[in-house]
């Protein structure tokens, strides 16, 4: 049986489990049902009132979101739904100061406070579970429904204290439904269909708790046509195929199983996300289709948990989890009678055809413990060991690798010739101590220590000092210093310099923020003002197909969100950042780099079962870097408007409609200098989408 097919067995089992359970608890599925009425209920309720947050993100312990230490945003799924939202993606972007991008294979970027260089520099965790792979940083799960989505928590700025590598921008948290019982059918522009449902089951009397998400959706993608591409800036331009259409289709599927029995806990993830081939491999546009098979990632995790608790004042918890990415990237990358390398290698008479894959895996056994037998004092101590591996690389392309003549059948790349050391791998030995200590009843104090010791690259010391000052029931007072890292990635240290499509870095990029904030919480306001301040070395940056750690940078700037309850029908959330990214080597802004991201949002009930809502998202124009002369890439305003019909002729029965791009504006991501010298376009017209949802009762 082969990996692929182990896993989907694997799936089906445990769908088969939690659907056998459900049938056979009828009773059980009764009393979820009551309790999810009333869940349904009061989300209804609290789309329209200001919430008082609760999360784990920022300490692994349970604070009120305003109180932790750091800048924590919580998006609610049943708000981010009555918007319009459609996916975690596109939910980040409602973040004060985060920005998002595609790059030239499609692949969706989350940026932070200017920083631009993929969302590799951003832990991204799926129900609190690390989902980063070691082979590039990535990880598949940004394009997850919203409708399947409880919450989204995010950390603005340095994580490495808390969570190590890759929370070097900042963290996201999905926290996917696991409660209810729910189905919702969605079709809209560009072909585009999904489906999922949430299914759970528990016994109180038990302590017993299943529950599975599942959901998938295909789109064909919205019509837009790429301008002229690297070619053009070869002088080669009459051999491209642009200008052209984009071929962005896309498909994605998601699977999330849960086990709950007293402090026992069961948790398998499955996410796969396919996409067309967009601008190209070579930012050189390949032909169009409207079948997503140029890129397919695949992402599982199994974890088992155990909770424990040795007195009264200790307690914690034994997790062991296994990890999988597979990755398989095929492409006709360069169009017939082109010369690769380009621009004067030899002529191709058919074009170019690529094609990379690999697969790695990771096992990880962390402790974590929590004593609070001093006084005014809260520890926690986390110990884990990990292993990374890949499992399997090769790479094909339809040319003699030695004398880079075109063959008739593409030829298969491995060992020395292979894109990457096939036994590479990694192992990771952390330690992290954090001390939240009560200083008086307005001054908490949090100190936070990790040292991370690698196999690999050198050791790293990520430290953060916060404080939060309650000055009185309305005023709050925040500040924090953090520093984090990003190691490179295996692709980064043991690409094959002679292999056209890798090559090498070898230091971790470091970064020190200072962060200053202050919240108002009065009635039905809440108003937030964050200053920031962060230094950054040892990019690792791609200049030439060459990954090289070079330079130093420097973001700074302020973050502004206001949230208002205006009587029991209208509710307004408000954002406005400003950011001040500058690359020291050269003293030019980060490379798409906005100095101004804004939201708006306002939600109005006319009918105890109707809601209008409306979304307007602004960016402002993106910064070019030294030696691009293009004019920056101009803002763009984009409007969304969203009609919810709650209880529609059945109970529990939600019809939403919605459009989106009212204003039919051209949206873009920018492209790297001598590429796509219009950028890359994303959306050329209004869209449109209708859902269904029922909701069990």
């Amino acid at each position: 049986m082969t990996t692929r097919q182990a896993r989907g067995s694997a799936i089906l089992i445990l769908s088969a489990l939690g659907y056998g359970a459900l049938m056979a608890g009828a009773p059980l599925v009764a009393f979820a049902a009551a309790e999810s009425a009333r869940d349904d209920q009061a989300a209804l309720s609290d789309l329209l009132s200001i919430i008082d947050d609760v999360s784990a993100l920022a300490t692994r312990t349970r604070l009120n979101a305003d109180f932790v230490p750091g800048i924590l945003t919580v998006l609610h799924g049943e708000e981010l739904v009555a918007l319009g939202v459609q996916s975690v993606w596109e939910a980040l972007a409602l973040v004060p100061g985060v920005q998002i991008a595609r790059n030239n294979n499609g692949a969706l970027r989350v940026f932070i406070r200017g920083l631009q260089h993929g969302n590799g520099n951003i832990k991204l965790l799926l129900n609190a579970v690390a989902m980063n792979n070691a082979y590039s940083g990535y990880a598949n799960i940004l394009s997850i429904p919203v409708e399947q989505v409880q919450r989204i928590e995010v950390i603005r700025g340095p994580g490495s204290a808390v969570y190590g590598e890759f929370a070097f921008a900042g963290v996201v948290n999905i926290v996917t439904r696991q409660d209810g019982n729910r189905i919702h059918l969605r079709v809209g522009s560009g072909d585009a269909q999904g489906a999922g449902s949430v299914f759970s089951m528990q016994d109180t009397a038990r302590d017993l708790r299943l529950s599975l998400n599942v959901a998938g959706w295909e789109t064909e993608g919205s019509q837009v046509m790429a301008g002229t591409d690297r070619l053009y800036a070869l002088g080669l331009g009459a051999l491209s195929r642009a200008p052209g259409p984009v071929g962005n289709a896309e498909g994605n599927r998601l699977a999330v199983f849960t086990l709950d029995h007293g402090d026992f806990s069961l948790l398998a993830q499955y996410n796969r996300s396919r996409n067309g081939p967009f601008f190209g491999a070579f930012n050189v546009l390949p032909a169009a289709t409207d079948s997503p098979d140029a890129v397919l990632t695949e992402q599982t995790l199994i974890q088992l948990r155990q909770g424990f608790a040795l007195a009264e004042t200790l307690g914690g918890e034994l997790k062991f989890s296994w990890w999988q990415f597979e990755g398989d990237w095929r492409e006709d990358a360069l169009p017939p009678g082109t010369p690769y390398p380009l621009p004067f290698g030899r002529i191709y008479p058919d074009g170019v055809s690529v094609r990379n894959a690999v697969s790695t895996s990771r096992w990880e056994t962390a402790l974590g413990l929590n004593w609070s037998g001093w006084k005014n004092h809260r520890w926690r101590f986390d110990l884990s060991a990990t292993q990374d591996q890949i499992d399997n690389a090769w790479w094909s392309f339809n040319g003699d690798l030695s004398t880079l003549q075109p063959v008739p059948v593409p030829r298969c790349y491995t060992g020395a010739q292979n894109f990457i050391d096939e036994d590479a791998g990694r192992s990771i030995l952390s330690l992290a101590v954090q001390d939240e200590y009560r200083f008086n009843e307005s001054l908490d104090l949090t100190a936070s220590l990790r040292y991370d010791r690698y196999s690999d690259v050198d050791d790293n010391f990520s430290p953060r000092l916060a404080a939060v000052w309650r000055l009185s029931e309305k005023h709050l007072f925040k500040a924090q210093y953090a520093r984090a890292f990003f190691p490179p990635s295996l692709l980064q240290i043991y690409g094959n310099p002679s292999s056209p499509i890798a090559s090498t870095a070898s230091d971790a990029e470091a970064i020190a923020t200072t962060e200053l904030g202050y919240i108002l919480r009065s009635g039905d306001t809440v108003a937030r003002l964050t200053l920031f301040h962060s230094q950054v070395k040892n990019l690792i940056v791609i200049e030439n197909s060459r990954y090289l750690n070079r330079g130093r940078a420097r973001l700074q700037g302020a973050e502004s969100e206001w949230e208002q309850q205006l009587g029991a029908d209208w509710k307004l959330a408000a954002n406005l950042s400003y950011t001040d990214a500058l690359d020291e080597e050269t003293n030019s802004p980060l490379a798409g780099s906005a100095k101004w991201l804004g939201n708006l949002s306002l939600l109005y009930r006319p009918h105890p079962d109707l809601m209008l809502t409306g979304h307007w998202r602004a960016v402002g124009e993106r910064l070019r870097a030294a030696g691009d002369f293009r004019q920056a890439l101009a803002g763009t305003n984009h409007l969304a408007l969203t009609l919810n019909w709650f209880d529609a002729g059945i109970a529990g029965l939600t019809f939403r409609a919605g459009i989106r791009n009212l204003l039919g504006e051209t949206i873009k991501s920018p492209a790297p200098v001598n590429t796509y010298r219009d950028d890359y376009p994303l959306l050329e017209e209004r869209t449109w989408w209708v859902q269904l949802s029922y909701q069990f009762r």
